[in-house]
């Protein structure tokens, strides 16, 4: 665990991390546009020289498939509502009004013709000429009826069809062909002015109608799908570059666009999101954002805005290769080092901030969401190997169901192929993010000194040198290392602490005794002493010693930062009693502080319950209990004296932790060192034989 820093620091650091964060965030976004092709196309560009194909793609022209959709859409006539009968009628009534009103103007005698071809000119419906309104007063009062029987016929045929406006002047033009050829030249020419001044629109432009038929007619347009061969010029040289030109650079990546300040404006919004979310998701985790290692929080920054710019410049790729990314490992990762929370909001937002420039955004979107989600949720507190493989599957099955979903609806039963192909890589993508985290997790752990699950795994197989030595030169140290470690960990399970961790740590908490072995008491002879001849503070600085060796072997052999913590807080900073005692029967007088451990005091749970499983073990075993009274005494009076001594202070424990912790010890030590059954000697033994039942040995006696 990293040292104790001032929360200002601590503070200063996240801030520090954040704002690398947002600008790293948002020049991943903008990659593209500063990183990749020499030449920045842009639409109405001359080429300056030929554009090939690097690889076979087919892909979906959004720009062909709007151009041809525009071109169906306005291809589509505006449509109009049915012939209205009741207009038809209107204008016959009208018609057959105004031809009663002119024949009574011709039949006035007491008008002028002067008078009477004004007043034909004031019919405004009929908007007459001065020229046709003296042919119509010169007509007889036959040629007047035939006329007008003749304009009532003309409007009836023609109004029974669709008028648009747009159709007025053509249908006024043609109107000669309805007039009865028995009608002389200019009769003809006065019923077409009459019929042709009363002819109106009989329908209306019909715009909802109009609108569903040209979108019935976009919608009708399939997708335009573009095909290039590798070496086949995508653009000449010389060539104006178009819209659909630019299309294709961009499916193959080969055109960096103009970056523009809007563009930057929304990437740095994007970003502030993104960060504020995961932080958020940090502060909100336990431990917290401030509790955690800042390396931790640097590191998880540093692999999202690494992943973002990586893919962003690999977008858009070919095919299927886009769902083999594994990018579920940044959630496994980002899991692992800050949270689950922290690994699921970054999953969310990881995968938001790539679909972004996806030929599929939805789709992209959901798949590398639900892949990080499920990778985080099913990893939560990794304690082994095999947690990670666990999550990498469960990711890829996720990314496969999303990939299935969002392609069957949309595939032809025929053409299944894309969607499988797409789904298989999403699964395969998963199992190679569990791969590449633990890489990851070995790297960052050996390089930065952070303790993973893959460092844990592998100092958990008691092969490590220092244990093997303990094994040969310490026997007793190493069987207690290994009963401290069954106590601690059955009691972290129990209490929500990483129980892996504790019991690595278990392991290795007391090679310092590795040294001098023989000053420590499960290593001694029975009957033989060295502090017998030693004087209470110089046998306690040699029992204090093994902290300071312990560090010392722990950086020899590169054990994790969290490992050394165990070596270095499992005493804390309690007094060696024994030698304590001694001091003050001998001279009267003795100071505690030099006989106390350097510590510092436990400041993790797990380091506490190491602290307390080595304290009872060591006093159980002293006190040799004969019941379980006894050994809940024992057990009581060490919980005591390390609450007493505010030991445990620091190590966020409650005291209902303890409870739960005692229990757990109780149950364990019970099995340990359970009483034994002693067995009779037989009636008929001969002394000297070798009873076939007798007392267990202390062989037999041993757990």
């Amino acid at each position: 665990m990293e040292g104790a820093s001032p929360p200002w620091r601590k503070l200063v650091v996240v801030a520090l991390v954040a704002a690398f964060s947002v600008v790293g965030v948002t020049a991943a976004q903008l990659t593209s546009y500063v990183i990749g092709p020499a030449a920045a196309y842009s639409r109405g560009d001359v080429a300056a020289f030929d554009i090939r194909a690097p690889y076979r793609l087919s892909y979906i022209s959004e720009v062909e498939t709007n151009r041809q959709r525009d071109l169906a859409e306005a291809s589509v006539a505006p449509v109009f509502t049915p012939p209205d009968a009741q207009i038809a009628r209107q204008q016959i009534a009208l018609a057959l009004s105004l031809l009663d009103r002119v024949r009574a103007i011709r039949a006035e005698p007491d008008l002028s013709e002067d008078q009477r071809v004004s007043q034909l000119l004031a019919i405004s419906e009929l908007s007459l000429s001065e020229e046709t309104a003296r042919r119509i007063l010169r007509l007889n009062d036959v040629q007047w009826s035939r006329i007008a029987g003749q304009v009532i016929a003309v409007l009836d045929v023609t109004l029974r069809a669709s008028i648009r406006p747009e159709d007025l002047d053509r249908l006024r033009a043609g109107l000669g062909q309805h007039i009865s050829l028995s009608l002389s030249s200019e009769e003809a020419d006065i019923v077409n002015r009459i019929a042709g001044a009363l002819l109106v629109p009989n329908t209306n432009y019909d715009a909802a109608a109009t609108e569903a038929a040209r979108r019935a007619a976009r919608e009708s347009v399939k997708p335009v799908e573009r095909t290039f061969e590798a070496n086949q010029i995508i653009v000449r040289s010389g060539q104006v570059i178009g819209q659909a030109d630019l299309e294709a650079l961009e499916k193959f990546n080969l055109r960096r666009p103009t970056l523009t300040w809007v563009q930057v404006v929304s990437a740095l919004l994007l970003s502030l999101g993104a960060v504020i979310s995961i932080g958020l998701g940090m502060a909100a985790a336990r431990p917290s954002l401030l509790q955690r290692p800042s390396r931790h929080t640097a590191l998880s920054a540093l692999v999202f805005v690494v992943a973002l710019a990586a893919v962003r410049l690999l977008l858009p790729m070919q095919g299927v290769l886009i769902y083999l990314l594994p990018l579920a490992a940044v959630a496994l990762v980002i899991t692992s080092w800050s949270g689950v929370l922290p690994g699921v909001i970054g999953a969310v937002a990881l995968g938001g901030l790539i679909s972004i420039a996806a030929d599929r955004p939805m789709e992209m979107a959901a798949c590398l969401a639900a892949g990080g989600m499920i990778a985080s949720l099913t990893l939560g507190r990794a304690e082994k190997i095999g947690d990670l493989l666990r999550a990498g599957v469960f990711a890829g099955v996720a990314q496969a169901a999303v990939v299935l979903a969002f392609g069957l609806p949309a595939a032809q039963s025929s053409d299944l192929t894309p969607t499988l192909s797409a789904a298989l890589a999403s699964l395969l993508s998963g199992v190679l993010a569990s791969g590449l985290a633990m890489a990851m997790l070995y790297i960052t752990g050996a390089l930065f000194d952070i303790t993973t699950v893959v460092q844990l795994s592998e100092l958990s197989r008691l092969s490590h040198p220092l244990l093997r030595e303990m094994v040969t030169r310490a026997p007793g140290t190493y069987h207690h290392s290994l009963m401290v470690a069954n106590l601690a960990e059955q009691a972290a399970e129990r209490i929500g602490a990483d129980a892996l961790l504790t019991r690595v740590g278990a392991y290795f908490h007391d090679i310092g005794k590795l040294l001098n072995p023989q000053f420590f008491i499960e290593n001694q002879i029975e009957g033989i002493n060295p502090h017998d001849q030693l004087d209470p503070l110089t046998s306690s600085a040699i029992l204090r010693a093994h902290v300071t060796d312990g560090l010392k072997l722990a950086a020899e052999h590169r054990l994790p930062r969290r490992i050394k913590d165990f070596i270095a807080e499992h005493h804390g900073t309690t007094v060696t009693s024994y030698q304590y005692t001694r001091a003050l029967q001998e001279s009267g007088a003795a100071a505690p502080q030099d006989f106390r451990y350097p510590g510092p005091r436990p400041r993790s749970k797990e380091t506490a319950l190491v602290m307390l499983a080595d304290s009872s073990e060591a006093a159980i075993r002293a006190a040799r209990c004969t019941s379980i009274e006894h050994m809940e005494q024992v057990l009581n009076r060490v919980f005591n004296e390390r609450l007493a001594d505010r030991q445990l202070d620091d190590s966020e424990l409650t005291l209902r932790d303890l409870e739960v912790v005692r229990h757990s010890f109780l149950e364990t030590l019970r099995g340990m060192y359970h009483p034994r059954v002693q067995y009779p000697v037989l009636p008929n033994q001969n002394a000297g034989e070798s009873p076939l039942l007798s007392e267990p040995t202390e062989e037999w006696a041993t757990p």
